[in-house]
């Protein structure tokens, strides 16, 4: 899987902190790129933080990549997460 995340995007922290929770279970290679870095090839705008499979799939949302992360870490996800991680997207990353 690869990781690409760049500096100063909301997004890109607690991305990094769920691949936290899944090493050791996972190998993750994860790249710095600009925020106006083209990384998923159907997307006509550039979007930061992107999870890309090891099948060739993107994961482009930073709740899916967190929760993505928290399955492959065993982490059983409960309410109090899921609050967590829509507070994030709706509070954290207005457009």
């Amino acid at each position: 899987m690869r990781l690409f995340v760049s500096e100063g995007v909301p997004g890109c922290l607690p991305v990094l902190a769920a691949a936290g929770r899944a090493r050791g279970r996972a190998e993750v290679l994860i790249s710095t790129v600009g925020p106006e870095d083209c990384v998923v090839p159907f997307l006509t705008r550039p979007k930061v933080p992107v999870l890309q499979l090891d099948s060739g799939n993107y994961l482009f949302s930073t709740s899916a990549i967190c929760r993505y992360f928290f399955l492959l870490s065993g982490w059983e996800q409960d309410d109090l997460t899921n609050q967590w991680l829509e507070w994030e997207a709706t509070e954290l990353q207005r457009s």
